[in-house]
């Protein structure tokens, strides 16, 4: 066994390799920004972010664990990003809150972050090019599902990009105490083949109408699932239902879906599709 000075030697060795590599990675990231700004793309790409990072746990031999690997990948794509560009992250709530918190478990410590007290405001600036995404609350341990995220998302052009979710320190990562957030962007995601798709429906407040729409559903046998309903509007009886299913949106299949759900709803809003966050 080589003694302590040996074995800090060949780290330091091996730590000079990693900067010069990094350097190198950056250097292929500022290419990628020019050629994202020179072709109007987006900066952030979730569904690329989410396939790293599963082909790198993947396909370590050890020993970092899963988490430790996205926690490094996670800074040294942060610091990518803030190189292609100054990407402005919006969140709901305060400094140091938890969809500020959620939000660098997502996006690191390199971007920067700004703050709104209301989740309309924050998706207004992020509509008018004030911000490249914003993290919002959909459902919060002990309070359930966030009725002013889903008051907005009502109301918004921007569309669900990606999900973030976390759980109680000491819970384990497949429990149902946890929060769960989206990130909100002007641009849509591509398809990656493991995909959730979230939809808003309008339909009548009677017996039988919920049924009778969510049957195109059934007949697809498409995963759903419910997340919350809220009034339409006031003075209105209608009734907005946001509901999950797995897919994509642009998926061969959904077309036929969305079809049929347009003849039994009042009105059919696709919220966005994501990639899961299951790595």
């Amino acid at each position: 066994m080589s003694d302590l000075s040996e074995i800090r030697e060949k780290i330091d060795a091996i730590d000079l390799q990693l900067l010069r590599l990094l350097n190198e990675r950056a250097t292929l990231a500022l290419e990628i920004g020019r050629i994202k700004s020179r072709d109007g793309l987006p900066i952030y790409a979730p569904d690329r972010e989410i396939a790293l990072l599963r082909g790198l746990v993947e396909k370590s031999e050890g020993p970092l664990s899963p988490a430790a690997i996205r926690a490094i990948y996670r800074e040294i794509m942060s610091a990518a990003l803030a190189l292609e560009k100054n990407v402005v992250i919006g969140c709901f709530g305060p400094e140091g809150g938890a969809c500020h918190q959620a939000a660098k478990a997502r996006f690191g410590s390199s971007v920067t972050y700004t703050f709104f007290p209301e989740v309309g405001e924050l998706f207004e600036a992020i509509g008018r090019g004030e911000g490249d995404c914003g993290v919002v609350p959909i459902e919060q341990a002990g309070h359930g599902a966030a009725n002013q995220t889903l008051d907005a998302l009502a109301a918004t052009d921007l569309t669900i990009c990606a999900e973030i979710t976390s759980t109680p320190d000491g819970a384990p990562a497949e429990s149902d105490s946890g929060s769960r957030y989206f990130v909100m962007a002007r641009t849509a995601t591509a398809i990656t083949g493991n995909d959730r798709t979230t939809l808003l429906l309008r339909i009548e407040n009677k017996p039988g109408a919920l049924v009778d729409a969510l049957e195109p559903f059934r007949a697809a046998e498409l995963n759903l699932s419910h997340l919350a309903s809220r009034p339409a509007s006031k003075g209105s009886k209608d009734v907005f239902f946001f509901v999950e299913v797995d897919g994509h949106a642009r998926d061969e299949d959904f077309g036929g879906v969305l079809r049929e759900l347009s003849r039994s709803c009042r009105a059919v809003k696709v919220l966005g599709s994501f990639a899961k966050t299951t790595l």
